[in-house]
C-alpha cells in the first residue's frame, strides 16, 4: 500500500479532464493529495472528478477553466485555494498537438499551439508564481516534451512551444529558486505514456526536484542528473534536484 507520501499536499492541475493531466491527479491522489482539476471541457472535467473521487477516495474537485484567459486562470486558482485552503502546488498540463507538414497547417492551429502550449504556461506559471512567492513556498510543473528539445518531424510548431516551455522553466527555476519557489519541467519521452509522466510528476514533488525532468520513451523516472558535459543538463537544468 502507499504510505501516502503527499498527504496535506494541495494541487491544482490543467487539462484534467483527459490524458496526462487526469492521470496526473490520480497519481497525486493515490498519494494522499487533495486535487482540483480544471479542463474546458465542464461536463468531462466533473465527470472526471467524480469517477476519481468514487474509485479511489480523498478530494477531488473538478471546474471549469479556460486557460487562455488569465482572468479565468486566476479565478481558477483562487477558487482551488478556497476549496483546499491554500495551495502547494500547480501543474500546467494541458497542451494541444496537431501533426501533419508545417506547409500543411493552419494558422489558426498553429496560434491554437501557441496559446495553449506556451502562453497559457506563461499565464498560469505567473499567477502561481505570485502566489508561491508571497506564501515563502510552492512548486509549479509544466509539462514539456523531449521532443521539446531536439525537435521532432511533422510537429513543428509543437517543437516550438515546447522548446518555449522547457525555457521559461530553466530561467524561472533559477530566478525563483531564492523565493522558495521550485519550477520544475517534466519532459516526456512519449505522450502516449502518461503513467510514466504522471509518476514523474510525483517523484519531483516528492523529492523537490526543480529543473528538467525527462522521462524516456519505454518508461520509468530518469531525473536530468547527466554529467556536467551532458547536454540536457548544461542547457536545461540548474542543478535538476534540491
Amino acid at each position: 500500500m502507499s504510505r501516502k507520501t503527499l498527504a496535506g499536499k494541495r494541487v491544482a492541475i490543467t487539462g484534467g479532464a483527459h490524458g496526462i493531466g487526469r492521470e496526473t491527479a490520480l497519481a497525486f491522489l493515490v498519494e494522499g493529495a487533495d486535487v482540483v482539476i480544471g479542463d474546458v471541457d465542464v461536463g468531462a472535467v466533473r465527470a472526471a472528478a467524480d469517477q476519481l473521487g468514487r474509485t479511489h477516495g480523498g478530494t477531488v474537485i473538478g471546474m471549469a477553466l479556460d486557460i487562455t484567459d488569465s482572468a479565468r486562470f486566476g479565478g481558477f486558482l483562487t477558487c482551488a485555494e478556497r476549496k483546499l485552503g491554500g495551495l502547494d502546488v500547480v501543474v500546467n498540463a494541458a497542451d494541444v498537438m496537431p501533426t501533419g507538414p508545417f506547409l500543411a497547417e493552419s494558422e489558426a492551429e498553429s496560434d491554437l499551439q501557441i496559446d495553449v502550449n506556451l502562453r497559457a504556461v506563461i499565464i498560469g506559471t505567473r499567477l502561481a508564481a505570485e502566489r508561491f512567492v508571497s506564501q515563502g513556498h510552492g512548486q509549479i510543473v509544466n509539462i514539456g516534451t523531449a521532443a521539446g528539445v531536439p525537435a521532432a518531424l511533422g510537429v513543428a510548431v509543437y517543437c516550438a512551444t515546447k522548446h518555449g516551455v522547457v525555457g521559461l522553466g530553466a530561467a524561472l527555476d533559477q530566478e525563483l529558486s531564492g523565493k522558495g519557489v521550485i519550477v520544475s519541467t517534466v519532459a516526456s519521452g512519449s505522450l502516449a505514456d502518461q503513467e510514466a509522466v504522471a509518476d514523474a510528476v510525483i517523484d519531483c514533488v516528492t523529492h523537490r526536484r526543480g529543473g528538467l525532468i525527462s522521462v524516456p520513451p519505454t518508461g520509468g523516472l530518469r531525473a536530468a542528473l547527466r554529467p556536467p558535459g551532458g547536454l540536457l543538463r548544461h542547457l536545461f537544468s540548474r542543478n535538476g534536484q534540491r
